[in-house]
């Protein structure tokens, strides 16, 4: 995947205003990192940016494989980890990842398929389906669909910082997006309506 899709809007330029903004969804990430699992998972994290969903899940007793293109993001993800948590990150593209099949018993993609164009964001599901075993499932943090009132109110809102890629995610209709690659909603909860948690399987 090259750079430039990469999320080129104003908390991408920014890391570190990135990391304070991250700060006040912590409990959001917390309560995501609970619905992941009751029993310890071996996870991959893509497109981890600083690292805040890995270290929850880590803190929780999951062993955390975080990942990102982004290094200056990744610079503030190696400081959350610690000899007391199963938590690694690496520099690496979620659409062609250096792990075998069937080698994860999860993945994770936090507010990251909104920022990236349908083609991509089609090839980092693939590839998480590839890494994950076959009872396994992908677990997306990210906005809502624009069908509530706190959907659309955070919409208006993101328009004024999120990347070009996150206008047509928010319209689409996810389920048929996702049906038509091969992926089936399990479960699915939201936060005020404005944003999603939804478990998907194969």
């Amino acid at each position: 995947m090259s750079e430039k899709y990469y999320n080129e809007g104003w908390f991408g330029k920014n890391p570190t205003i990135y990391e304070i903004g991250s700060f006040f969804i912590v409990r959001l990430k917390r309560k995501a990192a609970r619905k992941i699992s009751n029993k310890p998972l071996k996870i991959i994290d893509l497109a981890t940016g600083t690292g805040g969903l890995g270290y929850e899940m880590a803190k929780l007793g999951h062993e955390v494989v975080g990942i990102d293109l982004d290094e200056n993001m990744l610079a503030k993800a190696h400081k959350k980890t610690s000899k007391d948590l199963k938590l690694s990150f690496l520099h690496g593209d979620a659409t062609d990842l250096p792990f075998e099949d069937n080698d994860f018993d999860a993945a994770t993609i936090s507010f990251a398929m909104h920022d990236v164009p349908d083609d991509i964001g089609v090839k980092i599901l693939k590839e998480a389906r590839r890494v994950v075993k076959e009872d396994g499932f992908i677990f997306i943090l990210d906005y809502n669909q624009t069908e509530s009132f706190g959907a659309i109110f955070l919409y208006y809102v993101a328009l004024l910082y999120e990347s070009p890629n996150y206008k047509p995610f928010a319209k689409r209709d996810f389920r048929n997006f996702l049906e038509e690659i091969g992926f089936n909603i399990k479960e699915k909860d939201t936060f005020l309506g404005a944003v999603q948690m939804t478990k998907l399987a194969w």
